[in-house]
């Protein structure tokens, strides 16, 4: 079985959103993401998306085109594929630059699973069969957010992520609104995209007691002081994002004992570092959710795989719209959800096909 790099390439994608997202902290009106392969001598291909953050990693989309081009690539190529520690000690030379080697990362097992001939939650530890999802609703007005949680409630969904951190007042008002318009057994978290001060993010969890499930990343990460105590103040657990970028930040909060809830992003970790994340979790007692970073379906896929082979995931996995058929893709297949359940491809690998004519369509242009 040849596993031999032959060549990494990274391709620059734009697929447009039927309405642009906002949060607290950006907006976002279109996909710009990187689209990832990595083939080997005898023609077997990897694929991945890797997304950019310019506002969160200081990854941008020409950025990580040229960093995985030229300064990744070299360093991997004439390596085997299933080497991943090889790997990444040697793209480790290129200092931070998470999203570009995610991408490479999951774009590698998926060539790892295809040729083994199974799919990549059953390399990752074939945990579950299918994952609970969680669905974000963005900043806008509430009546249209209360609409969309009803339908996606009629669809299954029982887990929603209200964006907040503007203003506090305003978000206890919407999440008020939400939890009379949703079934009982729907969870609800706000995320304040670290834009609450302490007094701030306690005046929302005392006006929504009861009403809320959890919190994520009220506080910015610098403010450790306050982020300890308002873990100590309140009675919902606490998740954490971009104070979770790597193993050694997550080692840190847990030292902390800032954060109950502990989020992998797929872009940022991969499956490798996911893997390290969800086992020093495990040892810690701390659950661990699947955060979206606004993937687009070949993403989603990545997520679904890491969600059904990671024992330590626990809570429902954060996705985009998959579900309207018109939306944008670059790949043949449809997300799989019945029953409010998500299930991953049972093809080998990621378990999906790339439309090299969609992909000729939103490849960015010079």
């Amino acid at each position: 079985m040849n596993g031999i790099i032959e060549s990494v390439t990274a391709t620059p994608v734009r697929l447009p959103l039927e309405r642009p997202v906002r949060w607290a902290t950006g907006a976002m009106t279109c996909q710009a993401h990187v689209l990832v392969r990595v083939r080997t001598t005898e023609g077997a291909e990897g694929i991945a998306e890797a997304i950019p953050r310019e506002n969160i990693y200081g990854e941008t989309q020409v950025g990580m085109v040229h960093v995985i081009n030229d300064l990744l690539a070299p360093l991997i190529v004439g390596l085997d594929v299933f080497d991943v520690e090889k790997i990444h000690e040697k793209m480790n030379f290129i200092k931070a630059n998470l999203a570009a080697k995610g991408g490479i990362d999951v774009a590698l097992w998926d060539l790892m699973g295809k040729l083994v001939g199974l799919p990549c939650y059953k390399l990752l530890g074939g945990y579950r069969e299918s994952i609970a999802p969680s669905r974000i609703l963005w900043l806008g007005e509430t009546s249209a957010m209360l609409d969309q949680a009803r339908e996606l409630n009629e669809r299954g969904y029982r887990a929603f992520k209200v964006k907040g951190g503007q203003d506090p007042d305003a978000d206890i008002a919407r999440v008020s609104a939400l939890r009379e318009a949703v079934t009982p057994d729907t969870r609800l978290y706000i995320d304040g995209n670290q834009s609450y001060g302490y007094f701030e993010a306690k005046k929302v969890y005392d006006a929504l007691r009861g009403k809320l499930d959890y919190f994520e990343e009220p506080i910015a990460a610098t403010n450790e002081k306050d982020r300890v105590r308002l873990a100590h103040a309140i009675d919902i657990p606490i998740a954490g994002d971009e104070s979770n970028f790597t193993l050694y930040d997550i080692a840190h909060q847990l030292d902390l004992d800032a954060l109950s809830v502990m989020m992998i992003k797929i872009p940022r970790s991969g499956f490798t570092y996911g893997r390290k994340i969800a086992a020093l979790c495990e040892a810690y007692h701390r659950p661990i959710m699947i955060g979206s970073q606004s993937e687009s379906s070949l993403g989603m896929t990545a997520i679904i795989h890491a969600g059904c082979g990671l024992k330590h995931i626990t809570y429902a996995c954060e996705f985009m719209d998959f579900d309207d058929p018109n939306a944008p893709s670059l790949i043949n297949e449809r997300i799989d959800m019945r029953d409010g359940r998500v299930y991953p491809p049972s093809a080998p690998g990621l378990g999906v096909t790339l439309n090299e004519d969609a992909v000729r369509e939103f490849t960015v242009q010079d």
